[in-house]
């Protein structure tokens, strides 16, 4: 039960907490492997326990931990020691540091950005973590407040992040220490298995490609102050993840109504960490494996030629019809689940990043729609397996990635803020 599961987390924990430090990440030593080591762990104690066995899925960087937190103009990376307990001794977790066991982490990145119509130093607080075995110790509040007093000391303005909707017992936490719920947040998540390989943008309308600069520009002047919008624009961006940069296109139209335009940009969202899958039932390599596709093929076409022969032998009735359309539902079901599982394990990418859109113009989210498709189609060209945006969830830009204005968020941006300013609520 939970109530058993946490009386044997309690066990397991070391009865001093006062061993417990909080310290600045050290690059290029053994507190990379044990924060990426306590993140795969606390990724993983996510699911529900009756799964942890069949299902291994996990946060996964790809370079150092810090690699995020290095892009940003200035960050702060603190990682919580236990400094009387050995790498390996608490749990199953082997989070181990040359001065102690990593049981929590937490990272700001630094920028200057648009919040409230003026420039101000924003923190964004991410990959914050407490192994399973320290919780309910106080270990995040200690975190926490460390992190906001270097931000403080580093002249940050406010902090905000970003927590899933569902997500009631964070939410709670951040609420206890001063933060207010702000934008909601729709996160639109597209495979791209079904995307056309040539969307029609229709005979009248004018594609053209943009270089970077000149994206840059024309999303600027479309909305280069709305809240979190870099300081330099999205020319600031480009220039800070050159190689992350794919394509850019704008599309025109001119109408009854007067010219119409939208814009959007094209990212490589592979970046320095993945989700990687240890084992789904079976491991990645196991499910690729021609004998497992074979065998579930032949499997489930054995499955439905049985079921379709006992229609065949059944008088019919409201049950034999019943039974029929679970058939069809089944058969389809299958079809969709292997043809996306062969399509995701196939792709040479994971995901691409709808970024910047523009929509002006009475036709302005209408074309904004063609150019999703569009980009869709280019990512997929390019062996991206997913295509992502986030999106307000009261954005009026939204019907054009498939969402609905005011239909409410996945994720929610929480803020809160550090310095007082005039104006400031």
């Amino acid at each position: 039960s939970r109530r058993r599961r946490r009386a044997l987390a309690r066990e397991r924990a070391p009865a001093r907490m006062t061993a417990v430090v909080v310290r600045p990440f050290r690059p290029g030593s053994s507190d990379d492997e044990g924060a990426k080591a306590l993140e795969a762990k606390a990724s993983q104690h996510a699911l529900p326990p009756v799964l942890r066995d069949l299902v291994k899925v996990h946060h996964e960087h790809l370079a150092s931990f810090d690699s995020k937190a290095k892009k940003y103009e200035r960050s702060v990376v603190l990682l919580a020691v236990d400094t009387e307990a050995a790498a390996g001794t608490v749990s199953d977790n082997g989070s181990g540091s040359s001065d102690g066991f990593v049981c929590g982490c937490i990272c700001v990145g630094i920028k200057r950005a648009w919040l409230h119509g003026r420039t101000q130093s924003l923190g964004y607080l991410f990959d914050m973590r407490v192994h399973e075995d320290y919780q309910r110790r106080r270990i995040g509040s200690q975190l926490y407040k460390a992190a906001e007093e270097e931000a403080r000391k580093l002249g940050v303005d406010a902090i905000y992040f970003t927590v899933n909707s569902s997500n009631a017992k964070a939410r709670k936490f951040y609420a206890r220490h001063g933060y207010a719920e702000a934008s909601p947040r729709a996160l639109i998540f597209r495979p791209l298995l079904f995307a056309s390989s040539s969307p029609s943008l229709g005979a009248s309308l004018e594609l053209q490609r943009l270089t970077g600069a000149e994206v840059a520009r024309l999303a600027d002047r479309a909305g280069g102050e709305e809240d979190l919008a870099l300081e330099g624009g999205l020319a600031a961006l480009i220039g800070a993840c050159p190689d992350k940069f794919v394509d850019a296109w704008v599309l025109r139209s001119d109408g009854p109504g007067g010219p119409s335009l939208a814009a959007l940009t094209l990212w490589d969202g592979d970046g320095t960490s993945t989700i990687k899958v240890e084992r789904f039932l079976l491991t990645p390599g196991g499910w690729r494996h021609p004998v497992t596709q074979v065998g579930l093929l032949a499997a489930g076409c054995t499955v439905c030629a049985l079921w379709g022969w006992s229609l065949l032998l059944s008088p019919p009735s409201l049950l034999r019809l019943l039974s029929a359309l679970g058939l069809a539902a089944a058969s389809a079901a299958g079809a969709l689940c292997g043809g996306l599982l062969r399509f995701v394990t196939s792709r040479a990418r994971e995901r691409a990043r709808l970024v910047a859109p523009v929509a002006s113009g009475p036709r302005g989210v209408e074309l904004l729609g063609k150019l999703v498709l569009h980009a869709k189609a280019e990512a997929r060209k390019r062996g991206f397996a997913v295509a992502i945006a986030n999106l307000d969830a009261r954005d009026p830009r939204l019907p054009a990635f498939g969402g609905r204005p005011g239909a409410g968020g996945q994720t929610l941006f929480m803020t809160k803020r550090l310095a007082a300013a005039d104006g400031d609520v």
